[in-house]
């Protein structure tokens, strides 16, 4: 149970300091049968609504906010490893981090090209503010519904924040990652996947 608790109050930190900018260590965990949340919404994931990046064999879910400052900063380190690491990166975007969150995810969902919206919003993050840098979009109350739909499978995990990251691992497990990661870490994690 103290284990339990430590990585609650890691993962809290974590996203506290994503709030107000400060680089935390991320928080990795693999799931266990009495973690078997993780496990609940990588099996659902498929289902959420999603923005694919990279046409690799690797799947890896991420749930990100527009404005999640940490979000941004995954983003960024991952461009270098999307190809080489045969990743296929399937963005879940939710609103939870401020109020113009759910603008900002709605205009990626309802863009005509989701992946550029996607790029967009997190190459003009601007890190001052903590805002993404898309402007605002009404959403639709299908896109409303999808949104709310992605937030309900974030908030199945036993510690919902963002960026969260989730993968099968090589014994089919889910593997989930809390945090940003930088570039070398995330190596050493997508040695992980199959």
């Amino acid at each position: 149970m103290k284990r339990r608790k430590s990585l609650a109050l890691t993962v809290s930190l974590a996203a506290l300091a994503a709030m107000i900018g400060v680089a935390t260590p991320p928080v990795v965990a693999e799931s266990t049968r009495s973690l078997s949340s993780a496990d609940t919404v990588l099996a659902a994931a498929p289902t959420a609504a999603w923005i694919a990046e990279g046409r690799g064999k690797r799947i890896v879910y991420i749930f990100i906010d527009a404005n999640c400052p940490s979000c941004a900063l995954l983003y960024r380190n991952l461009r270098t490893l999307i190809e080489p690491q045969d990743l296929q990166i399937r963005w879940v975007p939710v609103a939870v981090v401020s109020a113009t969150s759910l603008g900002k995810a709605a205009a990626i969902l309802q863009a005509s090209d989701r992946l550029a919206a996607l790029r967009h919003n997190e190459e003009r993050f601007r890190g001052e503010s903590y805002s993404g840098g898309i402007e605002e979009d009404i959403p639709t109350a299908e896109t409303e519904q999808k949104l709310r739909t992605n937030e309900r499978l974030l908030n199945t995990l036993d510690i919902p924040v963002v960026p969260s990251m989730l993968f099968a691992g090589k014994d089919g497990r889910a593997v989930l990652i809390q945090g940003a990661l930088s570039p070398l870490a995330q190596r050493k994690v997508f040695a992980h996947l199959p």
